[in-house]
């Protein structure tokens, strides 16, 4: 059990996502404990009576703008190797910092309105306790972030039947693009194997991958993978294979789609996650 634990925290965690929702997920994360405070006045707040209004607003701001600043940390630095392992330690770092910050600047609030301060360990205990509900309403935020993302960007998809013209313009074929899972190149012959009622069906167009890319590429889940190969990655949820040679898979296919040796792992996965829930 133990070796399953280890295995475990020293996975590779997706923190990209939470970097590019920084600002709303912040924002909303410092209103959820001004409002939270205010209504529910936990560790005695009514005791502060007139001044819990401005206390909880000081709270509402230092919530939104020290997550923030750590986002924008992280967003300077090499983030993309680090494990679960790395941000538990980094957590840990953070709430202390945190609760120290929190701690000093209600000292200043109620040195000035003249109330009484709590110790240290009596203060990171009523805010460490808030920081699990912090947590987990930061990873709440950033699914609701990106559903409403995702919602967005397909009310703005309006056109989704397109025209692929040959090198030469005399053939063409039109296509749903929402529908297209991949497009695979052999010789001079590009083939489009799209998802139907009935199935994978596909279409052959004398064209090259290259010039394909060039009048699909405005469309966000449109990935050029392998020399040989285009995906729709809305369509593809796996990722397999080792240093030697990852791939791609599908649901909907029995085969897998080659990858490029020079992207890297977590660039795709990273790719295949930001595509999916966007």
């Amino acid at each position: 059990m133990f070796k399953t634990i280890k295995k475990k925290i020293n996975q590779p965690f997706g923190i990209e996502v939470f970097i590019l929702n920084k600002l709303p997920i912040t924002i909303l994360h410092g209103l959820l404990v001004f409002l939270f405070l205010n209504l529910f006045k936990p560790f005695k707040l009514y005791l502060l009576k007139e001044h819990l209004f401005g206390y909880t607003v000081l709270m509402g701001v230092l919530t939104f703008v020290l997550p923030f600043l750590l986002f924008v940390f992280l967003e300077k630095i090499n983030y993309k190797k680090w494990t679960i392992c790395t941000l538990i330690y980094l957590t840990i770092c953070f709430l202390i910092i945190y609760n120290y910050i929190l701690w000093f600047s209600s000292g200043i609030y109620k040195d000035i309105t003249g109330l009484v301060k709590l110790s240290f360990l009596l203060f990171s205990k009523y805010s460490s306790s808030l920081a699990i509900l912090s947590i987990a309403t930061i990873f709440l935020l950033n699914d609701l972030i990106i559903a409403f993302k995702r919602k967005q960007k397909n009310n703005q998809i309006k056109v989704q039947e397109i025209t692929i013209y040959s090198e030469n313009k005399k053939e063409n074929l039109r296509i749903n693009i929402n529908k297209l899972i991949y497009t695979t190149v052999t010789g001079n012959y590009t083939s489009f194997y799209i998802v139907t009622e009935k199935g994978v069906k596909e279409v052959v167009l004398r064209n090259s991958l290259s010039n394909v890319l060039t009048q699909i590429s405005n469309f966000p889940t449109i990935f050029r993978c392998h020399k040989s190969y285009i995906v729709n990655t809305s369509f593809f949820n796996t990722l397999s294979g080792n240093t030697r040679g990852y791939y791609l898979e599908s649901e909907l296919l029995t085969i897998q789609i080659p990858i490029s040796r020079s992207f890297k792992k977590e660039e795709l996965k990273n790719l295949i996650f930001y595509e999916k829930n966007y």
